[in-house]
């Protein structure tokens, strides 16, 4: 039980060990199979640093997970170096998420640490950085060279150049590929009641011919079925654009909120929902699933026209109980993800799935065992959080 008795050490801290899954009789009950879920935006993480060995930060991020060991994983802000080596000297080869896995995850961190396989890992093309070809930003130019800040805001998603601030998924269950759905083309005019601006007296707004051609996502939805140990689990990842930099049309927090309405209405069968193979409709009914990603948005968040508390409290996930920290809880809320004082990543399982333990990766400042505290701090602005949940 030497395992036991330190994962419950952990958990006080703020983080955990995943204890390997297991399934079994127990005086003649099934005891479900738990497997543990997490998400952690990673702050940019780029070709360079994860290609070779010996960077700070991703040493760091290193460190957190295998503190945590989840057995599947959303990152956000890891740049995608396949799209970014068609404007960028970068390789394209092999993945920024396989070189961080072989790099960096596979290599212990620490002496005390030991090194994880993923053997199995999902990079979706990302539309930030993907340039419109419209002066989407209303400056009177069409900015199409990558690098700058003009660039970046006529891009389908802010990035200055294709990739950055991508997502992808890494498994140590199989991915069941042939069944992933991404949603990466949907136009945002094709949400019914969606919240998108039209307005002409906006300075920011889209017009009728921009409409025909925007992106509700701002990276991708993707749905990444996983086969877990008896079942499927479908993984839902987003990383909805963040709600700030706006006017008085708030273009960036009406379009996080219809990102995150996505979500929600696909896992609910929503029939108008097309991914980019143009097949329609969203999950089956029993279907299982869990939602990860950093979703730019809080609870009672104004900006985000409370998208959260519609979409995820009263929507169609297991909310009855949300990962929180000693770190978090010093910083203003235990329920606290990210160091600008705000609940924006999430593990949110279906409905017919039980959350079994989780935490968000946050020491307080007087507990500093192993360097875990300065290793959260050096990886990212954001903190991993998991879920051990019974499938």
């Amino acid at each position: 039980m030497e395992h036991t008795s330190r994962r419950g050490f952990l958990a006080m801290s703020g983080t955990a060990v995943a204890t390997a899954s297991l399934s079994g009789i127990v005086g003649g009950r099934s005891i479900p199979q738990s497997v543990t879920f997490a998400t952690y935006n990673i702050e940019n993480l780029t070709t360079e640093q994860v290609q070779s060995r010996g960077d700070p930060q991703a040493a760091a991020a290193a460190r957190v997970i295998q503190e945590v060991r989840p057995d599947v994983l959303a990152l956000n802000e890891l740049v995608n170096n396949r799209q970014a080596s068609a404007v960028k000297d970068v390789p394209a080869t092999p993945t920024n998420t396989r070189a961080f896995v072989k790099n960096y995850l596979c290599v212990p961190q620490r002496e005390d640490l030991t090194g994880i396989e993923y053997p199995y890992v999902y990079t979706p093309p990302s539309n930030t950085g993907v340039h419109s070809g419209m002066d989407l930003d209303n400056d009177g130019t069409v900015d199409d060279t990558p690098g700058d800040q003009g660039y970046a805001d006529d891009a389908y998603g802010f990035g200055q150049y294709p990739g950055q601030y991508a997502l992808a998924i890494i498994s140590r269950y199989p991915i069941e590929t042939d069944a992933i759905r991404s949603f990466r083309r949907f136009r945002w005019q094709d949400m019914p009641d969606s919240e998108i601006v039209r307005d002409p007296t906006y300075d920011v707004r889209l017009t009728d011919k921009e409409a025909d051609r925007f992106r509700l996502s701002s990276k991708t939805h993707v749905d990444v079925p996983i086969a877990c140990p008896d079942t499927t689990v479908h993984t839902l990842l987003a990383h909805p654009t963040p709600p700030v930099f706006d006017g008085p049309e708030n273009f960036n927090g009406k379009r996080c909120h219809d990102e995150i309405r996505l979500l929600a209405d696909y896992a609910d069968g929503a029939s108008y929902v097309y991914d980019d193979n143009e097949q329609r409709g969203g999950l089956h009914d029993n279907a299982s699933y869990v939602l990860l990603g950093d979703m730019n948005a809080s609870p009672g968040d104004g900006e985000t026209l409370r998208a959260v508390n519609t979409y995820f409290l009263d929507g169609e996930f297991n909310t009855r109980r949300f990962p929180t920290s000693p770190g978090g809880a010093q910083a203003g809320s235990p329920y606290l993800t990210a160091e600008f004082g705000q609940q924006v990543d999430y593990v949110l399982p279906s409905p017919d799935l039980s959350v079994c333990d989780s935490a968000v990766v946050w020491p307080s400042e007087n507990a500093n065992k192993r360097g875990l505290r300065r290793d959260v701090e050096a990886a990212s602005d954001h903190r991993l959080v998991w879920a051990d949940v019974a499938v």
